[in-house]
């Protein structure tokens, strides 16, 4: 995951937060109400022992494990894509840079999927050549956290594949997310927009 501070700046007004070794992301897309979700990235200790966010407050909760490969690319399980496109977690982003949830994805059983903005049909992995299927311009959230995009996977495929295993939990919240983050001590947030 990067290192320095990565900041994004909403369109909702210029707020700058900023965390020493690790970057908050508020999504640059265009909320059509308050958000109320969060993406904490961080590793299984501070997964399940460090949230400070108290359990009435929590809508929703999903916890998995993705792959980062070069800081730009996700690799993530079928079924865990499939569960965020049941939350409208998932975004198609059009031409104009416009997002809209999806409620489908390809099947990767036999081939991964590569969904991102220039997509392809072959991408390299830690100096592994691997054929994919290009996909649509798919983004968790409604900004680009992963330049490079998103790898769906099999789970058998996910084992074989090399990246930086990081934890990552999607949250629900009954309130506005934003106030959270300063509470949370996670290596990276992202602040999501909620159905």
């Amino acid at each position: 995951m990067k290192k320095g501070i990565w900041i994004t700046i909403a369109v909702v007004g210029a707020i700058t937060l900023a965390a020493a070794g690790a970057f908050v992301v508020v999504s640059n897309g265009l909320f059509h109400k308050e958000a109320k979700g969060l993406i904490l990235y961080g590793t299984e200790q501070q997964l399940s022992a460090d949230r400070e966010l108290e359990a009435e407050d929590t809508e929703y909760s999903y916890q998995t494990e993705v792959k980062i490969v070069d800081e730009n690319l996700m690799i993530i399980r079928e079924k865990d894509m499939k569960e965020l496109c049941g939350k409208q977690i998932v975004n198609q982003v059009n031409e104009k840079e416009q997002c809209e949830p999806v409620s489908e994805i390809e099947s990767a059983k036999e081939t991964p999927v590569y969904y991102a903005k220039n997509s392809k049909t072959d991408i390299n992995i830690e100096g592994k050549e691997l054929k994919v299927t290009a996909g649509d311009d798919l983004i968790i959230g409604t900004g680009r956290v992963f330049d490079e995009g998103y790898l769906v996977v099999s789970d058998n495929c996910y084992e074989k594949l090399d990246g930086a295993e990081t934890g990552m939990l999607v949250l629900g919240l009954n309130k506005a997310a934003d106030k959270e983050i300063e509470r949370c001590q996670f290596e990276n947030v992202q602040l999501i927009d909620m159905p």
